[in-house]
Order: structure tokens, then C-alpha cells, then sequence
């Protein structure tokens, strides 16, 4: 996916308050924090419900409270944001928005009869739903 995309997913320079042009800048974001506000843009941009989010990053619901939308969140929290805006924006594109949405809710066959967004706690988890989308894009089903 392209940081383009990734950005857009993020809320761009109105919300990161940072350009994006590539993926070191992506890298730089991860690395030295992200907005608490890009949580509510990431969800609100693939129709998810803003708790359903958190419930998928390495934070407590109770530690989010405690910043203000334009603070930066740590390091491992932008990176798995990061992560999940890639992954949203590969879905959409792949699935289209709405049939995304629907299949992150369902169990999948191929995930042993799993909903995807089960795992996207963790990056493993990410990459495996990444690799899922690929097969559904070039009509591999396993």
C-alpha cells in the first residue's frame, strides 16, 4: 500500500500535523508518535466503531482517556495504528468499503472460522489478514 493511502487513512497533514510522502516518513510517525485524534479518523474512515478500535491496540481504554486529541501517542501504539491503516486501506481497496467492513465481522472459513478483526491485536495477526486479502484479490482460495 502506499504511504498516500496510509496518510489519507491517518487524516493527513490536518491531523498528524506531519507531511507524508513515502514510508520513512511513515517510519518517522511510528517512531516519534502519533495523534490520539487519528483514532477517531482511522475508524470513523472504514466505518468502525471507535471502542471496537482501541479494543485492537496494545493500550488500555482507561490509558487513552488520560491524553488529549492532539498529543502523541507511544511509539508501539503509532506503529500498531500505522499497521491498521494499512491494512484498512489494502481492505477497501481489495473489497470495497462496506464489504470490508462486513467481512472483518464474519468468521472466515479460511481463518479457521474466525473473524478477521480477532486478529488484529497483534502484527503477526495483520499480516496474516493482509495475505488473506492478497488471496481473495488474485482469486486464491485456499
Amino acid at each position: 500500500m502506499t504511504a498516500f493511502m496510509v496518510n489519507e487513512r491517518l487524516g493527513g497533514y490536518g491531523v498528524l500535523k506531519h507531511t507524508v510522502k513515502n514510508d520513512f516518513d511513515l517510519a518517522y510517525l511510528a517512531q516519534n508518535g502519533i495523534p490520539k485524534a487519528v483514532i477517531q479518523h482511522l475508524a470513523d474512515s472504514v466505518g468502525l466503531d471507535v471502542k471496537e478500535l482501541i479494543s485492537l491496540l496494545p493500550v488500555t481504554p482507561r490509558n487513552l482517556l488520560r491524553y488529549h486529541d492532539e498529543e502523541l501517542l507511544s511509539n508501539v501504539v503509532s506503529d500498531h495504528l500505522i499497521a491498521l491503516a494499512d491494512l484498512f486501506a489494502t481492505g477497501t481497496e481489495v473489497l470495497g468499503k462496506d464489504y470490508f467492513l462486513d467481512w472483518l465481522h464474519h468468521d472466515i472459513q479460511a481463518l479457521g472460522n474466525e473473524r478477521p478483526l480477532h486478529f488484529l491485536k497483534t502484527h503477526a495477526g495483520i499480516d496474516l489478514i493482509k495475505t488473506e486479502l492478497a488471496r481473495m484479490e488474485h482469486g486464491i482460495f485456499a
